[in-house]
């Protein structure tokens, strides 16, 4: 059996290992195991093919230095992750490099971006496979020293025409051939945990024709979108109305100190010098941490409840309370202690005169509002398109453009397995439906042409769907082998996102620290 990588490279992987202990059995381990170690050591060889960044045969744990500069980037499982010029790591580098090269001048800011992105990326992929390895270490398998033989005798280093070359290999140190072996050897161990994760998958032929069936049936749908914004004016006037409080402005202007004793002697200056007309701005601009202070603090006429979201209702309730000219405070807030002074009187409110400010308010504020609204109204629209039997039809009557989705199978998440996605699309309304669970629940149920949906509620829009077209595509010769595939790329998901893990014990992510010691002045 071989395992072919996706650079090219294919390692015959059959008949090679053997356990270093004669009575090891790699499954029943598992179940001694915590969930996490269980985790990384059955899918842990699925990144292999991606991981080894075409260096098949430059170890990540035995690269030869030849003297010159070393460098710790980390650890995992107490590996260190080291670079050399001529290690793995140090190779990775130099491919990376090669594949970013555009023949900029090492001058060049793209440049320092482009150095800085082809070193992590080497990083990265040493990082993987040093986890591989210490995990490959704590499953007791090894390979015979009869395969690391057979692939002595492929290596280049000991080739001539193709061909085996005895004498070179003769000829070479035995350090030479040693740190050869050694290389060999981890990489077979490397190849076959792969071929064991990815190779042995087994999908019943019944798991095969659910998941088809979940991908073969795609349907796209005719849809409206209400937004929020569109809250009637007349709604927003009456909303006012009845909460002038909170649009209620008055002048006035604040401190902001760091801490409650500068605040407090914010307040004692202003009271020793308050018969002097400028006392606050002098002080605010001495003393204030707020951008403000550049104008003496003056905020100017300030809404209630832009105050009210600073210090709270009861607060707010004071500031608006003062004469013209007295001070509150201190508050303390998520942005230090404020002193707020009242600059003149309270202005009355026009509520026709403030109604995009009032909207701006309850987009903010009164979402729930807005929602049940705009749902009110969608369900009117599901009604009177039922009544019309036409959806396209009742909804243009009424003043909306109907647009149609790309064709997509219910596929929560968007599983690349599964295909395509309702967000393959340039309108932003449809902007997280593949990860909506109420999006889904209102769509699934509609199985006829014509058919629509309840409200949903997408983006700061309530949304209708109407099934309009349904296909059924004739099922792929590859379809198991699409399967393997996807299900090996998500294991290779999993594994990256638990190697990286900021929790995880095992690794110790040093590569920020020391790349910015080796390149300083463009960190």
């Amino acid at each position: 059996m071989s395992m072919v990588f996706s650079f090219g490279v294919s390692l015959n992987t059959e008949g090679f290992m053997s356990p270093k202990k004669s009575n090891h059995n790699f499954k029943t381990e598992q179940t001694k195991t915590t969930t996490g170690s269980n985790v990384l050591k059955y899918i842990g060889l699925a990144i292999v093919s991606l991981a080894l960044l075409g260096l098949i045969f430059s170890s990540v744990f035995s690269g030869r230095t030849k003297g010159g500069n070393h460098f710790i980037f980390g650890s995992y499982g107490g590996r260190n992750i080291e670079y050399t010029y001529d290690n793995a790591f140090g190779q990775a580098v130099e491919k990376a490099m090669a594949n970013y090269n555009t023949g900029v001048d090492q001058d060049n800011q793209f440049y320092t971006f482009i150095r800085y992105m082809a070193w992590q990326e080497a990083y990265t992929s040493v990082v993987f496979n040093t986890a591989i390895a210490y995990h490959l270490d704590k499953s007791g398998y090894e390979p015979s020293s009869r395969a690391v033989d057979r692939h002595i005798i492929e290596f280049g280093r000991y080739r001539t025409n193709g061909e085996f070359d005895e004498a070179k290999y003769i000829a070479a140190s035995q350090t030479t051939k040693d740190a050869d072996r050694k290389m060999m050897r981890e990489q077979l161990t490397l190849a076959t945990w792969g071929q064991d994760v990815l190779d042995s998958q087994y999908h019943s032929q019944a798991q095969l024709d659910f998941l088809w069936e979940m991908r073969s049936t795609e349907n796209s749908y005719d849809y409206i979108s209400i937004p929020f914004s569109d809250f009637p004016e007349k709604k927003i006037l009456e909303y006012g109305e009845k909460n002038l409080k909170l649009f209620t402005k008055r002048p006035v202007s604040r401190i902001t100190a760091s801490d409650e004793e500068k605040a407090k002697e914010v307040v004692s200056k202003f009271e020793e010098k308050r018969q002097d007309m400028t006392a606050f701005s002098e002080i605010a601009a001495e003393y204030s941490q707020d951008s403000y202070k550049d104008d003496g603090g003056s905020m100017g006429a300030t809404d209630y409840y832009l105050i009210s979201d600073l210090i709270g209702a009861e607060n707010t309730d004071a500031v608006f309370a003062l004469g013209e000219g007295d001070i509150a405070g201190p508050f303390e807030t998520d942005y230090g202690w404020i002193v707020f002074k009242a600059d003149g009187p309270s202005e009355a409110v026009n509520v026709s005169d403030r109604v995009e400010d009032i909207r701006s308010y309850m987009l903010q504020n009164e979402v729930g509002i807005l929602e049940d609204a705009m749902i009110a109204k969608a369900e009117e629209l599901r009604v009177k398109a039922i009544a019309a039997g036409s959806f396209r039809e009742a909804m243009t009557q009424n003043g909306f453009q109907v647009q149609t989705t790309a064709a997509f199978p219910v596929n929560f998440a968007t599983d690349s397995m599964l295909g395509g996605s309702p967000e393959n699309s340039d309108d932003p309304v449809l902007n997280g439906t593949a990860s909506s669970e109420d999006f889904w629940s209102k769509i699934v149920p509609i199985t006829n042409i014509g058919d629509v949906s309840r409200p949903v509620v997408l983006n700061s829009s309530v949304a209708l769907f109407s099934l309009a077209a349904s296909n059924t595509a004739e099922k792929m010769d590859y379809w198991p082998s699409l399967v393997d595939y996807e299900v090996a790329r998500s294991r290779q998901t999993d594994f990256q996102t638990a190697v990286v893990n900021p929790d995880s014990k095992l690794f110790d992510d040093k590569f920020s620290e020391e790349y910015n010691r080796i390149f300083p002045a463009q960190g």
